[in-house]
C-alpha cells in the first residue's frame, strides 16, 4: 500500500514538475526576447538574427525537459521493480503462511487433544471442534463457562491440595502442565479431563489462557482395572504363601517324629536288628526325612518371606567363625562328592550387622549348590573380602557343570532349575539361589551369579559398608586370617 501511493505520488509530481518546467521555459523565453528594435543593415542580417534568436530561446526548455523526463521514467521503473519485489514477496508469505495451517490443521486433525481458550475470568472463548468429537458434548454449551465449576466434584473435592495448587498457579498468571480434574460430560455422565495451558499478554495485560485438553476417561478406567488386578494377585499369592505356610508348618510335626523315630531304630537304641536291611531302610527313612524336612523350611522362608512375615533377628556377627561353621557343616557332603573346598579369610575381616541365622543360611545354600553341580574331583573355594566401598563381599566359587547366559535370572526364580541331570545328585525344588537372593536384599545387599558352561560358576554376595562393624574379641584358635583346604 506504501509503495502503490508513493508511486501514485511520483507519478502525479512528475507531471506537475513537468507541466511547470513547460511554463517557466515559456516564460524564460518572453522575458529573453529582445525590447529593443535595431535595425538591420540588410534583410539577410534581419533573417539571421531572428533564426539566431529563436535557437537560443528553444534550447533551454528543451534539455530540461528531456532531463526530467529520463529522471522520471527512472523512478517509475525503480516503482515498478519495488511493486513487482513486493509482490512476490506477499505471494511468499501468502503461501508459506497457507502451508502453515494446513500442516497446523493435519495435526489437529489427528491429535487426540482439543484447543481451547479462556478469557480473563477463566470462562472458555474458544473450543476446537476435536472437543466435541472426542467428548460426544457440543461445543456451544461449554463456551461462557468455567472448567474450575467442577472443583465440587467427589474426585475433585478429594485432591483439594492439588486444586488449590492449581489456583495459585492461575492467580500468579504461570502456564502449567498435565493438570487431571474429573468433570460431567455427555448426559450428566462422569470423565475425567487433562490440560495443560500457557497465559495470553497484550502489551503486559493479562487476557486469558490458551492451550489443550485430553480426555483420560479410557485412561484411568485401565489404570483402575490395573490397580485391581495387581490387588487380586497380590491377595491370591499372599493367600498361596500362608497356605503354603500352614502346610509346611502342620507338615513338619509328623514329619520331625518321623526323623526321630527313623534315629532311634538306627542307632538301635532298644537292641540290635536282627536283620540289617531293617537298618539300611531306616537310614534311608532318615535321610529322606532330613531332605524332606529341608525342603519344607526352604518353603516356609520363602512363603514367610512373601507374605512379609519374616523379620530379622539382628546382631554383631563373627563372620569368620560363621564361615568355618558352614564348611564344617558341609563336610560329610564334600568328602563323599570327592571334592576339595579351600576358605579364605583375610587377617583384618571386619564383624557385621545381621541376622546370623539368615546368613548362615544363605552361605550353606550356595555351598550346597556348588557341591551339587560340581563333579568328582572339582575344587570348591569361599572367601570373603572387603571391597572398594567398604563393604564386605563373600563369594563362593566351583568348577561345575556351569549354567548358560540365557538361564541365569530364570535359576534365580523359586522353583526353577538349569535343565542338569547333575542336579538331581541331591534332589531339591529350586529353591535354594531364591531363598539366598531373598535373604542378601533383607541385609540391603545384592547377589551376582556368574557363570560359564563347563567351566564352572561363581555367586557374589555383596553386603553394604553401613552394616561394617569392629570385630568381636575371638579365642587364640580362631583368629583371623586362617586359610583352611578341606579334602576327602
Amino acid at each position: 500500500m506504501r509503495i502503490n501511493s508513493l508511486h501514485y505520488a511520483i507519478l502525479f509530481g512528475g507531471m506537475a514538475a513537468t507541466f511547470l518546467l513547460n511554463d517557466t521555459a515559456v516564460s524564460a523565453e518572453t522575458a529573453t526576447a529582445p525590447t529593443t528594435t535595431t535595425q538591420p543593415s540588410s534583410p539577410a542580417e534581419a533573417a539571421t538574427d531572428t533564426v539566431a534568436a529563436n535557437n537560443s530561446a528553444s534550447s533551454f526548455p528543451s534539455a530540461t525537459l528531456i532531463w526530467c523526463g529520463a529522471l522520471f521514467v527512472l523512478l517509475q521503473g525503480a516503482l515498478i521493480t519495488l511493486l513487482v519485489f513486493g509482490h512476490l514477496r506477499r505471494r511468499r508469505l501468502s503461501q508459506a503462511l497457507k502451508a502453515s495451517e494446513k500442516r497446523f490443521q493435519d495435526f489437529a486433525s489427528i491429535s487426540p487433544d482439543w484447543f481451547w481458550e479462556l478469557d480473563a475470568e477463566h470462562k472458555l472463548t474458544y473450543l476446537s471442534d476435536r472437543y466435541e468429537k472426542v467428548t460426544g458434548t457440543p461445543v456451544a454449551i461449554q463456551l461462557g463457562h468455567s472448567y474450575l465449576r467442577f472443583a465440587a466434584l467427589e474426585w475433585n473435592s478429594n485432591r483439594a491440595d492439588v486444586w488449590k495448587e492449581h489456583r495459585e498457579t492461575l492467580k500468579a498468571h504461570e502456564p502449567f502442565r498435565n493438570f487431571e480434574y474429573a468433570a460431567l460430560g455427555a448426559d450428566d455422565k462422569p470423565c475425567f479431563r487433562r490440560i495443560s495451558g500457557t497465559p495470553i499478554f497484550e502489551n503486559g495485560v493479562f487476557k486469558g489462557y490458551r492451550g489443550t485438553g485430553t480426555d483420560i476417561t479410557e485412561e484411568r478406567d485401565r489404570q483402575a482395572q490395573l490397580l485391581r488386578t495387581i490387588y487380586e494377585a497380590d491377595h491370591a499369592n499372599r493367600a498361596k504363601s500362608a497356605f503354603l505356610a500352614n502346610m509346611s508348618h502342620e507338615l513338619r510335626t509328623p514329619l520331625n517324629a518321623i526323623i526321630g523315630f527313623s534315629e532311634i531304630l538306627t542307632d538301635q537304641l532298644f537292641g540290635k536288628m536282627q536283620n540289617d536291611r531293617y537298618l539300611e531302610y531306616a537310614k534311608d527313612i532318615n535321610d529322606t526325612g532330613q531332605h524332606l524336612l529341608t525342603v519344607l523350611n526352604d518353603l516356609l522362608d520363602i512363603s514367610r518371606i512373601e507374605a512379609g512375615f519374616l523379620t530379622l533377628d539382628e546382631n554383631v556377627i563373627d563372620v569368620q567363625r560363621m564361615m568355618r561353621s558352614c564348611v564344617r557343616m558341609l563336610n560329610e557332603k564334600i568328602s563323599a562328592a570327592a571334592l576339595t573346598l579351600s576358605l579364605n579369610l583375610p587377617e583384618d575381616l571386619p564383624a557385621l550387622l545381621g541376622d546370623e541365622t539368615r546368613l548362615r543360611q544363605v552361605v550353606i545354600n550356595l555351598l550346597t549348590n556348588a557341591v551339587k553341580f560340581t563333579p568328582a574331583g572339582g575344587k570348591i573355594s569361599a572367601s570373603v573380602s572387603i571391597i572398594d566401598d567398604g563393604g564386605l563381599e563373600i563369594t563362593v566359587e566351583d568348577t561345575g557343570v556351569g549354567i548358560s547366559e540365557r538361564d541365569l535370572e530364570r535359576v534365580m526364580e523359586p522353583f526353577q532349575q538349569a535343565e542338569q541331570d547333575l542336579s538331581r545328585r541331591y534332589g531339591g525344588v529350586g529353591l535354594g539361589l531364591s531363598l539366598a537372593r531373598n535373604l542378601t536384599e533383607m541385609h540391603d545387599g545384592t547377589i551376582k551369579l556368574e557363570s560359564e558352561p563347563g567351566v564352572g560358576t561363581l555367586v557374589r554376595v555383596h553386603l553394604p559398608a553401613d552394616r561394617v562393624r569392629a570385630y568381636p574379641a575371638q579365642e587364640a584358635e580362631n583368629a583371623p586370617g586362617q586359610t583352611e583346604t578341606l579334602t576327602d
